[in-house]
C-alpha cells in the first residue's frame, strides 16, 4: 500500500492534507498533526509516527511545509 503524509507548518493542521488527495489518488493521504516546535522534540515525535507507518505501508511519500519541513529534516 502507498501512503502520502502531509506535515504542516506553524499554526497549520493535519486537515490541510485534504488538498492533496485529488493529486495523489493512488495514495492513502493523511496529515501528521505534530506538536513539536524544536528539532529535539521532533526527533522523538516524528520517529515514532513514521516508524509506525513502516509496518503497514511499502511506499511512503512526504509533503512538508515551512517549519514542518525543517523539523522533518532535523529528525
Amino acid at each position: 500500500m502507498k501512503k502520502l503524509v502531509y506535515v504542516h507548518g506553524k499554526n497549520g493542521n493535519a486537515a490541510e492534507a485534504e488538498h492533496y488527495k485529488s493529486f495523489f489518488p493512488e495514495y492513502d493521504v493523511i496529515g501528521f498533526d505534530h506538536k513539536s516546535e524544536t528539532p529535539w522534540e521532533a526527533k522523538e515525535e516524528f520517529r515514532g509516527f513514521f516508524d509506525s507507518l513502516d509496518v503497514e505501508y511499502t511506499d511512503i511519500a512526504i509533503i512538508a511545509n515551512s517549519i514542518g519541513a525543517f523539523l522533518l529534516c532535523a529528525r
